[in-house]
């Protein structure tokens, strides 16, 4: 941040009496310099390491793809804290206690009102790896993007998805909402539909990798904090993507409420336009049959 947007935002926290905020989001950034620092040495030494073995030990053997995890580990580890402190910045406890809320009752509002009929799926991330996704138009797993390094527990051509029933967790431990104790904003949820059956029943919490670009309709939207929608909405501006997808909670529940609706009644007429054309056909082949009897 260059000295004069420094000055700027010192000035904001302390009318506002954010002082002791902005003090706390400097060792935040303080702590990340000093762990980017670390990590750079880390990642160095471990690429030279993977030097010396490329040369003693062949490909795919356990000591050779050790040591490329090691690489790939450090370059996604740095890549990270990198990240992070682009977006550190003073708490403001309006932003706290609204993330706190939605951890606390999104799950049961949300349950309330979507309908057993839209198969909708959700994977959150940090705010920093929301940017990445939307300017990329990809969800992807650690194993694509790195050479292989697995992460979590996500492998080559697959991501984590909750469904409605366990969003809880996708809210709660993959989205960010308690890293204001890192002076950072909250994550971005993504609701996602699957591509064909095949998606839908591809497991339990996983998908196919998303491509928004090719694959639009896939995405239903992205809910986060009030804090984020003005440039979560730049980036998808940016992409190319409808920015008019993205939401707060509050609104993200209502355009979920809406849809279920329209989904619902769908169902509904289509189940009548069935029963009504079983029935013209059952009585069109009755009286064909008694045209029939008649003719005899």
């Amino acid at each position: 941040m260059k000295k004069i947007d420094e000055l700027k935002l010192w000035i904001k926290c302390k009318k506002e009496g954010r002082i002791e905020q902005y003090k706390y989001s400097n060792k935040c950034k303080e702590s990340r310099i000093s762990d980017i620092n670390r990590y750079s040495n880390y990642l160095k030494a471990e690429m030279e390491n993977f030097e010396i073995v490329k040369r003693s030990f062949p490909e795919n053997s356990d000591e050779y793809n050790d040591a490329k995890n090691e690489v790939s580990r450090w370059k996604y580890t740095l890549e990270a804290r990198k990240l992070e402190l682009k977006f550190i910045r003073p708490n403001d406890k309006d932003d706290i206690t609204y993330r706190n809320i939605q951890c606390e009752q999104f799950s049961e509002k949300l349950k309330k009102i979507i309908s057993p009929n839209f198969d909708l799926r959700f994977h959150g991330t940090p705010i920093y790896y929301a940017e990445k996704i939307i300017k990329s138009g990809q969800i992807s797993s650690s194993a694509d993007r790195y050479d292989g390094y697995i992460k979590s527990t996500d492998m080559k051509g697959e991501i984590s998805a909750s469904s409605v029933e366990t969003v809880g967790r996708t809210i709660n431990f993959f989205s960010d909402m308690t890293s204001y104790q890192s002076s950072m904003p909250a994550g971005c949820i993504f609701a996602i539909l699957p591509k064909n059956k095949e998606d839908a029943n591809y497991g339990k919490d996983l998908m196919h990798s998303v491509d928004f670009k090719k694959n639009p309709s896939q995405l239903f939207g992205i809910f986060t904090t009030p804090e984020n929608i003005k440039r979560v909405k730049e980036w998808m501006k940016q992409s190319g993507l409808n920015h008019e997808i993205v939401y707060t909670f509050e609104e993200f529940l209502k355009a979920v409420e809406i849809k279920s609706a329209i989904i619902d009644n769908q169902i509904k007429n289509s189940i009548k336009y069935n029963v009504e054309y079983n029935e013209i056909k059952h009585e069109s082949i009755k009286k064909y049959q008694n045209e029939l009897e008649q003719e005899k």
